[in-house]
């Protein structure tokens, strides 16, 4: 066996989270045992059949920018600022459709939609509003550079954005970076991390995942068996195979496949990466292994991190429910609730206020 890792010169980002507060705790990299949170059944789904998920903000059937144009208007002009109908005329529609009604606002008006916002608004109200009018591929632009520029590197957000998002979503984000900020995403990467996990993040950023699709037990076999070969049952560790692996394979077949691992070998995946890799890189891997077991345990574990205690990490709270809310809030929801017994809606409820309060509400019900 041996040790395959990368790691940055000095202490890295992993040994100092190590130190303060880490978003992956031991108690957590156990999740999914049970498979991912579900809300709705497929009874007649094949065996095998990839997770489904469901966002809690869908296109709006009779879309008329015109019409949401003038809304956003009426709610903006004048004295003061009609929030309750900001909030809904925002709210309502997919980052998408906000695209398409931003344009209309500003030939119709000959303003910017979102310098009026800002002038209206304040605080995190202001903050979150803007990022939702914001295109998503700019708002995940805008987030990496945020976690790359200065010392460290927050490896949450990096690979939150560069697992869960599609190759064309992908392009469009390295676009806007460059475009944004006169330099590549790449080439800050690579600026940033080292070694192996530079590597294993540039393969990501290609969006080379597998779509969903039925899993197949005689692949999970095969790639169990890589692994035990390219880990435990060799000196030293095949890095390169394991980030094949874990970059390449769908959600569900990934998890399959380090499920069978410790049914072929009697040992838990996670152990197995303890024992070949460190720092950055296991870091990594083990996330890797929650996201694809359930990824709505984790991304509700977050959400909670960012609320307990005293004071709201609103910033990752605000990241969380904007990037998740078209996508698969329905089932963090439901694994909130399992996980700790209250609603995602309490909390934020409990821990946030005002208007900025009821902007999140909207999103995520």
């Amino acid at each position: 066996m041996g040790c395959g890792s990368s790691s940055s010169a000095g202490k890295t980002v992993f040994e100092q989270k190590q130190e303060g507060k880490t978003r992956l705790k031991d108690a957590d990299v156990r999740i999914g045992l049970n498979g991912p949170v579900q809300v709705a059944k497929q009874p007649f789904a094949p065996a095998g059949s990839p997770a489904i998920y469901h966002g809690t903000i869908l296109p709006m059937t009779d879309f008329n920018p015109d019409v949401s144009a003038d809304k956003l208007r009426e709610s903006m002009k004048g004295v003061g600022t009609k929030d309750d109908e900001l909030i809904q005329a925002i709210t309502a529609l997919t980052n998408e459709q906000r695209q398409v009604v931003r344009k209309t606002y500003h030939s119709k008006f000959g303003r910017d939609l979102i310098q009026d916002v800002k002038s209206e608004t304040s605080g995190d109200f202001e903050d979150v509003l803007v990022h939702l009018l914001e295109p998503a591929a700019e708002y995940d632009a805008w987030l990496l550079h945020e976690t790359m520029d200065g010392p460290g590197t927050e490896e949450d957000i990096l690979l939150e954005i560069l697992c869960f998002r599609t190759k064309e979503e992908l392009t469009a984000i390295r676009q806007a970076y460059h475009q944004k900020y006169g330099k590549t995403l790449d080439d800050d990467i690579k600026g940033d991390t080292s070694g192996n996990f530079e590597k294993m993040l540039l393969i990501l950023l290609e969006g080379v995942r597998d779509r969903p699709h039925v899993v197949v037990e005689a692949f999970a076999r095969a790639d169990a068996k890589l692994m035990y070969d390219s880990g435990e049952g060799r000196l030293g560790t095949d890095d390169d195979r394991f980030i094949d692996i874990f970059t390449t394979r769908s959600w569900d077949q990934l998890a399959a496949s380090t499920f069978m691992y410790e049914k072929m070998y009697g040992k838990p995946i996670e152990q197995v990466l303890e024992s070949e890799f460190s720092f950055d890189m296991l870091f990594a891997l083990k996330k890797m292994v929650v996201f694809a077991r359930d990824r709505a345990t984790y991304f509700a574990t977050m959400l909670y991190d960012s609320m307990k205690g005293l004071g709201t990490d609103d910033e990752y709270l605000q990241r969380l429910v904007i990037t998740r809310c078209e996508v698969d809030m329905l089932e963090i929801k439901e694994a909130f609730k399992q996980k700790y017994g209250l609603t995602l809606s309490k909390m934020i409820r409990d821990d946030t206020s005002h208007k900025y309060k009821d902007v999140l509400l909207a999103l995520i019900n």
